[in-house]
């Protein structure tokens, strides 16, 4: 039979395009992760499909000359095989895959059938990549899905872990997209360089820091806070923007609202991502209620102290 139309040929391809597709995803390229990702199902499915039986794979229209071809009797002219949809359909019939609106959302984006829409649309489809992938992997003989994915593996696992919730999850993936964009820029580099990007700590002279965290005010009101803390993704010190959440004569109270690095690129949008990223927070010194001084000191003034709350 043609090598070409084998199963380790299509695993190969179907390798190849969805670690194109969990890059497009991780760099916002979400028109390019629609279309590499449908390759990558259709791949891997008519891997699936030849490894049961070659016979599985021909197209039912026309002359039944691929037929012949995939039977190793006759040399086509014109090599053509089923689909992505076709490929899906009949591994459902198969009883491999389950109907889901999803995956067919995501062939429909790869063949243009939605094309209009398909960067937001297809955003929210990683983890159905990643679903089927383990679906049609572990069906053919138990391959182990890890292997498959290689450096995704990990980002893919957590696509699809049902221990966490989905705001987690999200959360996690962007994580170690982030991650893998700051290793991506160090690729023949020499050793040490990623090292050298991250300047210096600067030292502390008795428990006060040489430069401190940034105050914006309005007035005498304070209205954001930001500080550096350690990136869960790359490790380097991100900004960490804190809004007041509790405000009184004598007290104000600020936590964190946003988080940013300009490493490797993370954002975080709220409170609860903020904490679903695992973020560092302990080394953050605006983490504390901000007191404004009335009897002490200074009308105004600003001290930090530790959090009431811990």
């Amino acid at each position: 039979m043609d090598d070409s139309l084998g199963y380790e040929a299509f695993y190969i391809g179907a390798q190849k395009a969805a670690h194109k597709a969990m890059g497009d995803h991780g760099h916002g390229d979400f028109d390019g992760f629609a279309l590499h990702a449908g390759v990558a199902v259709e791949k891997l499915a008519k891997a699936l499909l030849v490894q049961k039986n070659p016979i599985y794979i021909v197209e039912m229209r026309g002359s039944a000359e691929m037929l012949f071809h995939l039977g190793g009797h006759r040399t086509s002219d014109k090599v053509r095989t089923i689909g992505a949809q076709e490929a899906v359909a009949r591994l459902r019939t198969l009883k491999v895959l389950p109907a889901d609106r999803q995956l067919d959302l995501l062939i429909d984006l790869r063949n243009g059938v939605a094309h209009a829409t398909s960067g937001e649309q297809a955003k929210s489809l990683l983890p159905v990549l990643a679903q089927a992938v383990e679906t049609l992997v572990l069906e053919a003989d138990g391959k182990d899905v890890h292997r498959f994915w290689g450096r995704w593996a990990d980002t893919a696992r957590m696509a699809i872990d049902s221990k966490r919730t989905e705001l987690e999850r999200d959360v996690l993936v962007r994580v170690r997209q982030a991650r893998h964009r700051f290793e991506d820029r160090f690729t023949g580099l020499p050793d040490g360089a990623k090292e050298r990007l991250f300047p210096v700590p600067l030292p502390e002279k008795a428990g006060e820091m040489v430069i401190g965290p940034l105050i914006l005010r309005n007035g005498q009101s304070i209205t954001l806070a930001v500080d550096s803390v350690p990136c869960p993704a790359c490790g380097g010190a991100a900004s960490l923007m804190l809004a007041p959440v509790d405000e009184s004569t004598t007290l104000k109270v600020m936590a964190p609202d946003a988080f940013k690095c300009r490493y490797c690129g993370l954002e975080l949008n709220s409170p609860e991502e903020i904490e679903a990223s695992g973020a560092d927070l302990e080394s953050s010194l605006l983490l504390h209620n901000i007191t404004l001084l009335s009897g002490s000191g200074p009308a105004g003034s600003i001290r930090f102290g530790q959090s009431h709350a811990g």
